[in-house]
């Protein structure tokens, strides 16, 4: 086992870049379970920092003043186009607004163009939402004048209606006896794991690798007693139990932040697929070794193989927001189906077993593909020296 031996002394001198991974994620994950999705969604409406400008000084002028002030922070302040914009650019206020001379004249005239001048950031949150509150206010007001309303009587009501208070509950369809444990912060514990596990193994145990296989030490080796065959079986059984034990340690701490309250079939079936994908993992980092000439480049594989993965596959940013030609190419992706299986686990997605094995067994054939290729190309390097 002397293959083996070193292969473990390589890995415990490096075990610095696992443990820095495995603690950030770690860490992560508790932040996000103590701060992350509630179980109950709930609608806060926006408070915007509102400055007007009021040059009719009109009662009219003053109504919209009092209307924006119910459910803003509404301040006068005196015309400075400076300081306005000044105070827009460091976002002391979210929106100007400009009440022009004769506004109550023409309001009442039902001219409703060039009512206002208004400053705020283009295409802002507050420019939206400003514009927005002013229009559904004037609205109003030239739809009572129409109807035949006192000027007067028009702006009462109207300030009485746009200012009406309107309860607004978010419905959860999901009966609540058979909700879903692996929703939430569990749903993304796993979801992050294909990244963690590619960065892990291509950035620790490629490198690893390569010092095996550096031709000094490959000829060493074959000058001595051991067959090829044991030093490969060596080789592969030290990288197996490196993977086991990241994997474990994700396990263990899965377990804890679930607070042992792991008996649920949508855990068991998460455990599978992470398991599955750690395969897929492990035969990455494997290749990657046979192909990179330094420890440095193993570094820009991870970044490429894993961020590249992550983004394009749905563990970054939700599959809903992805275009359809992005899901198609990700469909030649081991991670595009670890993300599909998982959906189904949080619900996001209808669970059929059926094609969660599908999800399962297409991982399992790119692992198979992509351990060919190691062996293929482990036995092309070993007959060119």
């Amino acid at each position: 086992m002397q293959v083996f031996k070193a292969f473990m002394k390589i890995v415990l001198k490096r075990i610095s870049t696992p443990i820095m991974y495995i603690g950030i994620f770690i860490i992560i994950s508790v932040m996000m379970i103590d701060s992350g999705a509630q179980s109950e969604a709930k609608y806060k409406d926006q408070k915007l920092s509102i400055s007007v400008i009021d040059l009719d000084n009109s009662k009219a002028s003053q109504s919209l003043i009092d209307f924006l002030s119910e459910k803003n922070k509404v301040k006068k302040i005196e015309y400075d186009k400076d300081k306005i914009l000044s105070n827009i650019y460091y976002q002391n206020t979210d929106y100007v607004l400009t009440i022009n001379e004769n506004y109550e004249e023409n309001l009442a005239a039902g001219k409703i163009d060039n009512l206002f001048t208004n400053y705020s950031s283009n295409g802002s949150f507050g420019s939206m939402l400003g514009d927005r509150q002013v229009n559904r206010y004037i609205s109003v007001v030239s739809s009572y004048l129409k109807s035949g309303m006192e000027f007067s009587e028009a702006l009462e009501k109207s300030e009485a209606l746009v200012t009406e208070e309107i309860e607004v509950n978010i419905e959860n369809f999901k009966d609540d006896k058979s909700e879903n444990p692996f929703s939430g912060n569990i749903h993304y514990y796993f979801q992050y794991m294909p990244y963690i596990f590619l960065a892990i193994l291509i950035t620790a145990l490629s490198p690893t690798l390569l010092v095996l296989n550096r031709k000094e030490i490959r000829d060493r080796t074959n000058a001595s007693c051991m067959s090829t065959t044991k030093q490969t079986l060596q080789t592969t059984l030290g990288s197996v139990i490196y993977a086991l034990s990241i994997w474990l340690v994700f396990m263990i701490a899965f377990v804890i932040l679930c607070g042992g309250d792991i008996f649920y079939k949508e855990y068991a079936y998460a455990i599978i697929n992470s398991f599955v994908f750690l395969i897929i993992s492990l035969s990455i980092a494997m290749l990657a070794a046979q192909l990179i000439k330094s420890e440095q480049t193993s570094s820009m594989i991870a970044n490429v193989v894993g961020l590249g993965m992550s983004f394009i596959c749905g563990v970054f940013v939700p599959m809903e927001v992805l275009s359809d030609s992005v899901l198609t190419a990700a469909h030649f992706l081991p991670a595009y189906w670890f993300i599909k299986a998982n959906n189904m686990l949080a619900g996001v997605d209808a669970f059929v077993s059926s094609e969660y094995m599908i999800c399962i067994g297409i991982q399992l054939l790119f692992a198979i593909a992509l351990f060919s290729l190691v062996f293929a190309s482990a036995r092309f390097k070993r007959q060119s020296s």
